[in-house]
């Protein structure tokens, strides 16, 4: 083998090193007080169910999107969000509903609708970024149905800002749970 074919072997295993070498980072919501350890579902009240939260095309991707001034985002290249976000935000929320609400029955995704009325939550949010000045904003609408007739008992919209948020995803990750924390009680507030 020449030393020319040796050379540009030895570059190729080089460049494919440096593509191995940054591993991908999973990030995930997550409430940020525990759950009860015990919590009965015959609360009072009507069962509380949190939708499916609906999140704008540009910012429900698989990998962390970033704001980069007015007109541009940044979608990170090795840091993912383990799951949808829009999914997250429903478990972080109904979690959320939980701890603030222990005398309700607030039902998890996935648990199994009631057979009687309920209240559904819903919540679309319109801006729910960290941005590379520090900054995240949740920007959200919420609406509290009565079904199975479908009237709406309380709506609101709201916005929360968290700034000083370092630039590592974790802390990110753990403002945007805050704020997700911080919706929840203005909803707790109309289902009390």
């Amino acid at each position: 083998m020449t030393l020319q074919k040796k050379i540009l072997l030895l570059g190729c295993a080089l460049a494919l090193a440096g593509c191995a070498s940054t591993p991908t980072q999973y990030l995930t919501l997550s409430a940020p007080t525990p759950l009860p350890a015990h919590q009965t579902l015959q609360g009072r009240g009507l069962p509380v169910l949190i939708a499916h939260v609906q999140m704008p095309a540009d910012i429900d991707r698989l990998y962390l999107t970033t704001l980069q001034g007015q007109y541009r985002l940044e979608v990170a290249n090795h840091v993912r969000w383990a799951a949808p976000l829009g999914g997250m935000a429903q478990k972080v929320m109904a979690e959320d509903l939980a701890g603030e609400l222990p005398d309700h029955s607030v039902l998890m995704p996935g648990d199994p609708l009631p057979r009687g009325p309920y209240l559904l939550v819903t919540v679309n949010i319109q801006s729910f970024l960290p941005s590379n000045d520090g900054q995240v904003v949740l920007r959200a609408d919420w609406f509290i149905q009565h079904i199975p007739d479908g009237q709406i008992q309380a709506r609101g919209r709201n916005q929360f800002d968290q700034d000083h948020i370092a630039a590592n995803p974790e802390d990110q990750a753990a403002a945007m749970s805050q704020l997700l924390a911080r919706l929840s009680r203005v909803v707790a507030q109309h289902l009390s």
